[in-house]
């Protein structure tokens, strides 16, 4: 596994398509190979952690029952107002960070734009564990203004446009029940699966609204008076 995962690290950091995956890999061997392709890519410094296919459509796509979690990388972050290209792969999503201290409890909350790259070579080697091995496709992410914790975010209403035309519409909810869940959820899978969290981590709670492919324009992330994000495809 050790020349998989350095081959895998290789073509995350470069953009490239993923080496063949094995066959019958299990979900647990799935979350090793997963760290050592992290501690490829990162050399160390992750920046937090990222909750994936937390929509029904999404797991029943990849042959799953529940949702995934992932790592993100420190490189990967990009600020409001980023411009970067279209490439096959590259989609969006709108989510909801968390900033937590070493305990897992919420600091402060914000507008995220992650923005993963599907790099699998094989269309046979699309399922769940795969995913679990590949970090769940995670790239990069663009992190909006953080602001203090609110009580709720069900009011919390998401419209994505690009060049004015409206791409989705989700509230905050839409992922596995709104961010005070979803942490619950990823702080208790961290634990299983041996992930640390550190003070000042950023916590991405999976897609509001679904995933878009990168289409060239320019975009709006409105999240009402939560906050915005805009950025440019190319």
């Amino acid at each position: 596994m050790g020349d998989l995962a350095a081959n895998m690290a290789a073509a995350i950091r470069d953009g490239g398509a993923l080496p063949k995956m094995p066959t019958g890999l299990t979900l647990e061997d799935a979350y090793a190979l997963q760290k050592k392709v992290v501690a490829a890519v990162s050399d160390g410094t992750v920046a937090g952690l990222k909750a994936g296919m937390t929509a029904a459509a999404g797991q029943q796509a990849f042959g799953l029952t529940h949702p995934l979690i992932g790592s993100l990388y420190e490189s990967g972050r990009l600020a409001p107002g980023a411009t970067f290209q279209s490439a096959p792969g590259v989609s969006l999503e709108c989510e909801i960070g968390l900033v937590v201290d070493e305990d897992g409890a919420p600091k402060t909350a914000g507008p995220v734009i992650e923005v993963p790259r599907m790099a699998f070579a094989d269309e046979e080697d699309r399922n769940g564990a795969n995913l679990v091995a590949c970090n769940i496709a995670s790239d990069r992410y663009i992190v909006g203004e953080q602001r203090p914790l609110r009580d709720s975010y069900g009011d919390v209403q998401i419209t994505l446009t690009r060049d004015g035309e409206e791409v989705c519409s989700a509230p905050a909810s839409d992922a596995l029940g709104g961010p005070q869940a979803a942490l619950a959820w990823m702080l208790n899978e961290a634990r299983e699966r041996g992930l640390g969290v550190e003070d000042g981590m950023l916590l991405i709670t999976g897609a509001c609204g679904g995933i878009h492919p990168a289409v060239p324009g320019h975009y709006v992330a409105d999240y009402g008076d939560f906050g915005r994000i805009e950025f440019t495809v190319t």
